[in-house]
């Protein structure tokens, strides 16, 4: 960590930050065990079985899958893809804790300032919200979206804005504040082509700020004014930089995600007018995508808060063709997936105009399965009536079936045969062999497009590789110097009272993985730190320059939990005051007696070697080799014994 920030001020930051309530932003928790643990599906893999544990009485995480784990900065470090200064301040941000004046960036670092970027947009949107609200040059803009039937209330919530008919308005706006790099890297401004200088990438438009899912702003749609010059599109977004995703981010969640929680349902529109109009209805679990069709990651981040997503598309041939799409892509994805089309020719603001939220509700609550969308456009196109009909309709099923990426990973592919079979009265074995004609064809034609296009595979790299030392007990392939190391440690994390217990026979030097040997370092460190109580959580902030070695602290932790050996600790520990034995618990005295064998072991290896190089070729002995021989004798006996006695 930079010396910029105190050890102090961290403290106050993961002080002020409950993890259950972090992570609760970017997933959806269930309790379990009376709340003493949080599941859900772990955003740091493609999860369809509730995998990550969040422990809010440790204020740790862990997926028992990919292995993922920490505190509430490694949870922002891996999700947001920053470094640890970066996840403090936008911990502290989101805790209210002010951060400490600073001097440049800290060192060795490349690239944007992401926290500068943010403080930059955040700067933006109240500028665009003033201009809105008060500049002269926004009348146009705000009879626009007073004509959009938009009330004040709603454009304060979603923070609408207005940029001026001005090209450098931003940027004389920014000197002094943000360099003309960071305005850049924002998406707020340009370099200009020919010449020196920046321009505004926004002008002359309303503004919709695009938030994550934290609420902070993070980029921008602009629509130009009716009547404009809209040849550059009637909307266009921030442009991709470090902060904005356009294909990850959904509209709105941030306003909707307490309400899709608690209906389960997310209601996906096209546009951000209908989601706000929406909203102002009265249906706050709507979100919308950001001018785009809705990508895989987007659904990722939508089942996070949702079993149930409603995908509604606008009654025109647009709306049908990209509704259609959305079945073979998303078929496959372990949530409950619904496809609403509206009457011909309206739009979702179009339809609460004309018939109200509650008939809206009607139809999304009626929705069918993406599936039988699927199933009963084919219908509507051949008909069902005839043996054609019906095998135009299979031939059509099984085609788009096999194009479904996955799904001959998943459960779902027996499911939608059975039913395809069901409903067309086909026998499912004949059902199934069309499909797997159909996917040795779709394979052969995804082969070519490949072989065409290099391996047509997206590698997603979220970190380092993480050391060996680490990732084979992660992994589930300790050695067996691992076993005896984690064995000890597990005893230090859940009882961090017994390290100077500890430290009387064992040090650093004992521990062969180097992973674990840090771990046992700050252990140490915590105990020298001379604090009356000793916490998990001084710990993690011990460890927090070490993230392989935070997160083996995560697993060994949880480990040692669900052994119950804290409280096997204390009831040998009490056993032993009453009988006056060795103060060190039974458990712990096993492992320190290992880690010392081990120890002894290895020194009689040393010592055998040296026997060896001494006694070749001399005829007698002298005092220090037979000292040895004696030390050899010893510990062969005492060998022989511990194999005696188990």
């Amino acid at each position: 960590m930079s010396a910029e920030l105190s050890n102090d001020f961290k403290e106050t930051v993961r002080a002020q930050t409950d993890i259950v309530s972090l992570i609760g932003e970017t997933v959806r928790l269930n309790s379990v065990r009376g709340g003493r643990e949080f599941t859900a599906l772990c955003p740091f893999h493609d999860d369809h079985n509730p995998s990550m544990r969040v422990y809010p009485g440790q204020q740790t995480f862990r997926c028992w899958v990919c292995n993922m784990g920490g505190d509430c900065f490694t949870f922002v470090m891996e999700s947001e893809h920053v470094e640890f200064r970066e996840a403090l301040e936008i911990l502290a941000q989101r805790a209210n804790v002010p951060i400490p004046a600073r001097s440049g960036r800290p060192a060795g670092s490349s690239g944007p300032d992401k926290s500068k970027l943010l403080e930059a947009l955040l700067w933006a949107q109240g500028l665009f919200h003033e201009a809105l609200r008060n500049d002269a040059a926004a009348e146009p803009a705000r009879r626009y979206l007073a004509e959009r039937g938009f009330t004040p209330e709603t454009i304060a919530e979603f923070r609408l804005g207005f940029h001026p008919d001005d090209w450098s308005w931003i940027v004389n706006r920014a000197q002094g504040r943000f360099s003309p790099q960071e305005l850049t890297a924002a998406g707020l401004t340009k370099e200009r082509d020919e010449g020196p200088g920046h321009f505004d990438y926004f002008v002359n438009r309303v503004m919709f700020p695009i938030h994550n899912e934290r609420g902070q702003p993070v980029g921008f749609g602009g629509r130009v004014l009716p009547g404009d010059d809209g040849s550059f599109g009637k909307y266009f977004n921030s442009n991709e930089n470090p902060v904005f995703h356009k294909s990850r981010l959904v509209y709105a969640l941030n306003h909707a995600r307490d309400a899709i929680k608690t209906t389960e349902t997310a209601v996906v529109v096209e546009g951000y007018t209908d989601c706000m109009t929406a909203h102002q209805a009265g249906l706050k679990n709507v979100v919308a995508t950001l001018g785009t069709a809705l990508t895989e990651m987007q659904v990722t981040t939508i089942k996070r808060f949702a079993r149930k997503v409603v995908l509604v598309y606008d009654g025109d041939q647009a709306g049908v063709d990209a509704s259609e799409r959305a079945v073979s892509r998303f078929l496959a994805q372990d949530v409950d997936l619904r496809i609403l089309t509206l009457p011909a020719g309206q739009d979702p603001a179009d339809y609460l105009g004309q018939h109200g939220p509650e008939s809206l509700q009607a139809l999304i609550d009626k929705a069918p399965q993406a599936f039988d969308f699927a199933f009963d456009v084919f219908r509507r196109r051949f008909g069902i009536e005839t043996i054609d009909s019906r095998q135009r309709i299979m031939n059509e099923v099984v085609e788009l079936l096999a194009t479904v990426p996955r799904l001959s990973e998943n459960v779902r592919q027996n499911l939608l045969l059975q039913r395809t079979s069901e409903r067309l009265g086909i026998a499912e074995d004949v059902v199934r062999q069309q499909y797997q004609q159909a996917r040795r064809g779709s394979a052969r034609q995804t082969s070519t497009r490949q072989s065409a296009t290099g391996d047509g595979i997206v590698r997603r790299i979220d970190r380092a590789e993480f050391p060996e030392a680490a990732a084979r007990i992660l992994k589930g392939r300790p050695t067996r110097d691992d076993r005896l190391e984690c064995e000890l440690l597990q005893c230090l994390v859940v009882a961090l009272s017994w390290t100077k217990v500890v430290r009387r026979e064992i040090g650093t030097g004992d521990f062969t993985n180097p992973c674990l040997r840090n771990v046992a370092q700050a252990c140490f460190d915590v105990d020298e730190g001379g604090a009356e109580t000793l916490a998990f959580t001084q710990l993690l902030s011990a460890l927090d320059a070490d993230e392989p070695a935070k997160q083996l602290a995560v697993w060994l932790n949880e480990l040692a939990t669900t052994k119950n050996i804290e409280d096997t600790l204390r009831q040998q520990a009490e056993a032993n005051d009453a009988t006056n034995t060795d103060d060190c618990p039974l458990l712990l005295r096993r492992s320190i007696d290992e880690l010392k064998w081990r120890r002894e072991e290895q020194s009689h290896k040393r010592m055998a070697l040296e026997l060896s190089e001494q006694c070749e070729g001399a005829r007698s002995l002298d005092a220090e080799t037979e000292t040895l021989l004696r030390q050899f004798s010893d510990f062969h006996q005492k060998r022989a014994t511990k194999k005696a006695t188990g």
